[in-house]
């Protein structure tokens, strides 16, 4: 009863807690790390990678979860599948760990 009482005074007073955010750590096959994070008030991907950090919008794909700015593209693909493609460099194969 105490709980019920406490989420609708939460809620009367809009303190609700916000949603959590979802962050993957990458490993590719040829070497390349990164970091993904995923907020639940935003439609971006935001990486970390080569000692940068970048927030790319997510772009319409049939195939995959897409994002991409500035010549930077994070696919990602079901069974935690990925490819980043920076500064002319394409990794494939890249892993959630």
């Amino acid at each position: 009863m105490r709980r019920v009482v406490l989420t609708l005074a939460m809620r009367a007073s809009g303190a609700m807690p916000t949603q959590a955010q979802t962050y993957y750590h990458y490993e590719c096959k040829d070497g390349a790390s990164f970091e993904v994070g995923f907020y639940p008030q935003t439609k971006a991907a935001f990486l970390q990678f080569d000692g940068k950090s970048m927030q790319l919008p997510r772009r319409f794909s049939f195939t995959s979860r897409r994002f991409s700015k500035d010549g930077t593209v994070f696919r990602m693909r079901k069974g935690g599948m990925a490819t980043i493609k920076r500064a002319g460099k394409t990794s494939v194969d890249c892993q959630v760990k």
